[in-house]
């Protein structure tokens, strides 16, 4: 089921949706090579699951030109799932059918040949660490095991593209850390992906790009260091100082310094300029009799990074949609 190698895994022109009106989707334009483990980040109503559902068939756009490994989505849809595997936020497999029963339900609405189907569910379930539960109705299994399984059930037909939305939320920190290693395996085993997610370490970690929508539009996009870097206009230091200081102390006593806090035992500064800000911290602290243990440059978190948009944004029109 290999397409052409040249050809973007996804490719978006110009997408527009509205909702009685109201603009869900503004004219979004991005490509997702091939291999790629793409995150596409945003707030709640920003557009996220209403894209990829475009993408999937599921929703008809107003306009715009879309395509899956070079196949139009609006001309081909049949064909576009196909290529596609997609795993929504709530999982769609019948709580009644075992771990097996609903891969081989999904075998065989593709229509994979009896001896197929059997084989690779039996295959998937042994990837997915999930044979010993092949047997188990689906309603039995722990949150962490449906997201697995559900995710196991959307490569049963071997998609060249799967869509990820929101995979690990509600997972606990261990079952999240293994679901991160499962989609990381897909992906490198050549499988592109498309990972919408409110974990922003969990972007940052699996993702070599990321694109941020909001309001429908698509505000920023690249590594998490070159959205940081772009967008964030003050320099930033972190400083391990001696003693006991706060914040505010720090903020009276260096005029270059528009923002401190603590993480941990290091003050994280945002500063107008750097080279003041030293000159003012050294100043401060040996009027204050102080060490400094250490004092370098600290490049801005995605969160930091992505808060910050979301404020530069909301005060537009009424906020995120």
């Amino acid at each position: 089921m290999k397409t052409e190698h040249n050809l973007a895994a996804i490719s978006v022109r110009g997408l527009r949706k509205n909702y009685k009106g109201v603009p869900a989707l503004d004219g979004v334009t991005f490509d997702v090579k091939r291999g790629e483990l793409l995150a596409y980040l945003g707030p709640n109503g920003a557009g996220k699951t209403t894209t990829i559902n475009i993408l999937s068939g599921l929703l008809p756009r107003d306009s715009g030109d879309l395509a899956v490994c070079g196949v139009d989505v609006a001309k081909a849809p049949v064909r576009v799932k196909q290529l596609i595997g997609v795993v929504p936020e709530e999982s769609n497999l019948y709580p009644e059918l075992t771990s097996r029963g609903n891969l081989l339900y999904v075998g065989e609405l593709y229509g994979l040949p009896r001896a197929k189907r059997a084989l690779i569910a039996d295959q998937i379930l042994d990837q997915f660490c999930l044979s010993d539960k092949s047997n188990m109705p689906f309603r039995t299994l722990s949150r962490g095991m449906k997201r697995r399984l559900t995710i196991a059930a959307a490569l049963v037909h071997s998609p060249e593209v799967l869509f990820l939305d929101e995979p690990t939320a509600g997972l606990d920190v261990q079952s999240a850390r293994q679901l991160r290693a499962h989609v990381r395996n897909i992906n490198q085993r050549g499988t592109t992906v498309l990972l919408t997610t409110h974990n922003l370490l969990e972007a940052s970690e699996l993702c070599t790009r990321i694109l941020i929508l909001i309001k429908g539009r698509i505000v920023a996009e690249g590594s998490a260091s070159e959205i940081a870097e772009r967008l964030d206009k003050a320099k930033r230091l972190a400083v391990k100082l001696s003693g006991d200081v706060d914040e505010a102390q720090l903020r009276e006593h260096c005029p270059s310094v528009m923002g401190a806090r603590l993480e941990g035992d290091t003050f994280i500064l945002d500063v107008i300029d750097t080279h003041s800000a030293i000159a003012e911290v050294v100043s401060f602290s040996e009027k204050r009799s102080l060490q400094i243990v250490h004092i370098r440059s600290a490049t801005p978190s995605l969160e930091d990074t992505f808060v910050k948009i979301l404020e530069e944004h909301d005060a537009g029109d009424g906020g995120p949609r």
